[in-house]
C-alpha cells in the first residue's frame, strides 16, 4: 500500500485513486492514523484536481461503511428526506418535513451545523431549549416511526468518517468540490435507510455554487450518485441570491418556519415549499400535491408534527420565544433601488452575532439574526429601515452591522430581479 503522502503527490498529477487506496484515505483519517494537516493536503488537492465518477462513487461508499445504515423496512409509507445544500435564511426543511411527514410520509432527517456562511438546520434546532440533536439510532427510528419525521445530527455511528472531514473542509475551506460535497451529502442520506431524496441545489451569490448550470451540473452527479446505491433521487435548482423568507439566524428561523406551518408564511417560502412539495409527493405516489400541502397546513396537522417531534426530542415549546437584548435597525444611506449582491456577508454578519465567523461547532446566540422589511429591487428612500439585527450581546451587534452593510448596495437603476426556481 502506498503512504497517505504519495497518495497526495498522486492526486496533485491528477492520478485516480483505486477503491482501496479511497478506503485507507478515509479509514486512517478517522481512526487518528492520519492527522489533520496530512488530510488537509489531500482535500486541497481534491478540490484543485477533483476525483472521476468511479472515485466519488467509492469515497461515498467509503463513507457509508465507516459507521451503520439505518432501516426502515416495516413503515407503511413512503420514506424520503430533502436536503438542500445550504444558504441563509433557507428553514424549508424546518417546514417542508413536517408537512411530508402529514402527508404520509416518513422523513429521516440527518443534518449538518454550520457550514462557511450558510447556516446549519441542527444549530437552529438546537436554539430551543432542551432539544436533543444526538440521540441513539433506535431512538431517532421510534420517532420517525411514531411523529413521522425526526431531526438529528450525525451520531458517533452514521458516517463518522464524513462527521470529521466535514470539520475539517470548515476550517480548511476545502469545501467548494463536487466529489466531497456528494460524498458527504450522498453518504449521509443513504445510510438514513430512506427509499427517496430531494435535493434542494441552491444557486446565487449565497450559494456554494453561483453558476446555474454549475448548480445543475452538481443536482445530476448527486442523482447519479444515487443511481448508484439504489436510492431514487430528484433535484430542484432554487435561488440563493437573497435570503429566504423574512428572517435569518437562529431561533427566529424555527419562529418563521413554525409561522409557516400555521399558514403565515412569506411567498418565496411558500413557492418553494410548494415546488419541492410536488416533486416529493409525486415520488411517494401522492397525487394532488398543492391540496394536499394546502390542507395539512389549513387543519394544523403539519403544525402538529413539528411541535411533537421537537417535544420527542426533549424540546421545551414553552420556551420558543423572540426575546433578544439588543436590536438595532438597518437604515440606508441614500435613496435608490435594494441591490443584494453579496448574500454570503449577510450569512456571515450571523455569525458575527455570536462572536466568530466560519467555525462550525461554536455555541451559537439563540437569540441572534436579522428580520428584512425590503427584498432586492425594493424601491427606499434616504434613512429608511429596510430590516433590523438582534442579540444578546450589543459589541457583536455593531461589528455584525457593519458586516451587513457591506452585503447590499443601493442603485440608481432598478437591477434584475432573482429568478427563484429553476427547472
Amino acid at each position: 500500500m502506498k503512504t497517505f503522502s504519495e497518495l497526495i503527490k498522486e492526486k496533485k498529477i491528477n492520478k485516480s485513486h483505486s477503491k482501496e487506496e479511497i478506503d485507507y484515505i478515509v479509514n486512517s483519517y478517522t481512526l487518528g492514523e492520519t492527522q489533520d494537516d496530512m488530510m488537509a493536503k489531500w482535500l486541497k488537492a481534491i478540490c484543485e484536481n477533483s476525483m472521476n465518477f468511479d472515485e466519488t462513487v467509492n469515497y461515498t461508499n467509503s463513507i457509508i461503511n465507516s459507521g451503520k445504515r439505518v432501516l426502515f423496512d416495516d413503515c407503511d409509507g413512503y420514506v424520503i428526506d430533502k436536503h438542500s445544500t445550504g444558504g441563509v435564511g433557507d428553514k424549508i426543511s424546518l417546514i417542508l418535513g413536517p408537512i411530508l411527514a402529514a402527508c404520509g410520509c416518513y422523513v429521516p432527517m440527518i443534518v449538518g451545523r454550520y457550514l462557511g456562511h450558510t447556516g446549519g438546520t441542527l444549530d437552529k434546532l438546537e436554539s430551543i431549549d432542551g432539544y436533543n440533536g444526538h440521540l441513539e439510532l433506535d431512538r431517532f427510528q421510534h420517532i420517525v416511526k411514531d411523529v413521522g419525521i425526526s431531526i438529528i445530527g450525525q451520531t458517533k455511528d452514521i458516517c463518522p468518517a464524513d462527521k470529521k472531514i466535514y470539520n475539517l473542509r470548515d476550517k480548511t475551506s476545502t469545501i467548494k468540490s463536487f466529489p466531497l460535497i456528494c460524498g458527504s451529502i450522498m453518504g449521509k442520506k443513504i445510510s438514513e435507510g430512506i427509499e427517496g431524496l430531494v435535493l434542494d441545489v441552491k444557486t446565487g451569490n449565497g450559494a456554494f455554487m453561483d453558476d446555474v448550470n454549475e448548480a445543475k451540473a452538481l443536482g445530476q452527479h448527486l442523482s447519479d450518485i444515487g443511481l448508484k446505491f439504489g436510492l431514487d433521487v430528484k433535484y430542484a435548482v432554487t435561488d440563493m441570491s437573497q435570503p429566504l423568507g423574512d428572517y435569518s439566524g437562529q431561533l427566529c428561523e424555527v419562529i418563521e418556519s413554525m409561522e409557516t406551518l400555521k399558514g403565515n408564511g412569506p411567498n418565496d417560502i411558500l413557492d418553494v415549499i410548494y415546488y419541492l412539495g410536488e416533486i416529493s409527493l409525486s415520488m411517494a405516489g401522492i397525487d394532488n400535491s398543492k391540496d394536499k400541502i394546502n390542507h395539512v397546513i389549513d387543519n394544523g396537522s403539519a403544525y402538529e408534527v413539528l411541535c411533537k417531534m421537537i417535544s420527542a426530542h426533549g424540546g421545551d415549546l414553552s420556551k420558543i420565544k423572540y426575546e433578544p437584548k439588543y436590536i438595532k435597525e438597518i437604515k440606508v444611506a441614500k435613496s435608490g433601488y435594494l441591490n443584494f449582491n453579496q448574500t454570503k456577508e449577510m450569512g456571515n454578519s450571523i455569525l458575527a452575532l455570536s462572536g466568530h465567523q466560519n467555525v462550525i461547532n461554536n455555541i451559537h446566540d439563540s437569540q441572534s439574526g436579522f428580520r428584512l422589511f425590503k427584498k432586492h429591487g425594493s424601491f427606499v428612500e434616504e434613512n429608511d429601515v429596510i430590516g433590523e439585527m438582534f442579540c444578546m450581546n450589543q459589541s457583536y451587534l455593531n461589528d455584525a452591522i457593519e458586516i451587513f452593510k457591506d452585503s447590499f448596495d443601493v442603485v440608481n437603476q432598478k437591477p434584475n430581479l432573482y429568478k427563484l426556481i429553476y427547472n
